[in-house]
């Protein structure tokens, strides 16, 4: 981060904690001003990141007031965004009883709800082809994590990729997991560097795959805190989308030395694999019970 900066943002002020997520190029700082008030300030060397969640903070978290970080200050040319706080820890680091649990996914699905509406609807025309030309490129040549049962799936979740009609796409955060909700007496959400105008459904996919698939209980209380289950269109989006985003997540991860993603990625990937073609693990209805 640029000292000047960083001065000029934020004036006299002390880093109280460091935020940064270990092994990205992102730096997040809790800083507290001379007068006592608490700001994040984040520096991206990733200029897409930085420029997403300017677009985000300007845009899109207005409408969540404290549920959402609030934009203080930007400076583009250093790459740096100065914000409010968020009250509340990660829900994945929280313990709670199930009942409890219930009521924060609940609020948490409330609340994706009301961000999906911080602006009107467009088109993406030509997204599944677009989708899929971004997966081949971050599979490249490197595709030995895979296995040939993976290829073949994601051969064909590629083509079903590309074959899709045009999209209609909402303000999406796209990391909207237990990782980046927080929870204390409500609520709240942050990290907004992968949001973008994306199709519809896409949002569900990384908290349908990494909490509600495992939880039944939650993924009832989730949807019913937005509002709705995911409709017959969004729901083969995500099955197609668990597939390829997790085949380039091994890939590109195990490449990097991101093991703890590559592993999480290629649980996703087997068990929507073993499915294929059914819907991939968590993203339809669940079934009640069947009789003997």
């Amino acid at each position: 981060m640029t000292g000047n900066a960083i001065a000029r943002m934020t004036g006299p002020a002390e880093v109280v904690s460091d935020l940064s997520w270990p092994g990205t190029s992102t730096t997040v700082l809790r800083l507290r001003a001379a007068c006592g008030r608490q700001m994040i300030l984040k520096g991206n060397t990733s200029t897409d990141s930085f420029q997403r969640e300017h677009t985000a903070l300007s845009l899109w978290t207005p409408a969540l007031g404290a549920s959402a970080p609030q934009l203080l200050d930007a400076d583009e040319d250093a790459q740096l965004l100065l914000m409010t706080p968020v009250i509340g820890a990660p829900l994945q680091s929280l313990t709670l009883t199930p009942r409890q649990e219930r009521h924060a996914y609940g609020q948490a699905g409330a609340l994706l709800a009301q961000f999906h509406t911080t602006a009107p609807r467009t088109v993406l025309p030509s997204f599944g082809t677009d989708r899929a030309a971004y997966i081949r490129a971050q599979l490249g040549n490197r595709t030995a994590p895979l296995t040939g049962a993976d290829l073949t799936v994601l051969d064909e979740a590629l083509h079903l990729l590309e074959s899709l009609a045009a999209q209609q796409a909402q303000p999406s955060h796209l990391d909207f997991t237990g990782r980046n909700i927080l929870w204390d007496t409500g609520a709240g959400v942050i990290d907004f560097e992968t949001s973008r105008h994306e199709a519809v459904g896409r949002d569900f996919l990384r908290i349908t795959q990494r909490t509600l698939y495992h939880r039944r209980d939650l993924r009832t209380a989730f949807y019913q805190g937005y509002g709705r289950e995911p409709d017959p269109a969004e729901a083969e989006l995500m099955r197609i989308c668990t597939v390829t985003d997790a085949a380039a997540i091994i890939v590109t991860a195990t490449a990097r030395g991101q093991h703890a993603f590559a592993g999480e990625a290629r649980s996703i990937l087997t068990a929507a694999v073993a499915h294929w073609p059914d819907p991939a693990p968590g993203t339809a209805i669940p079934h009640g019970r069947r009789a003997l």
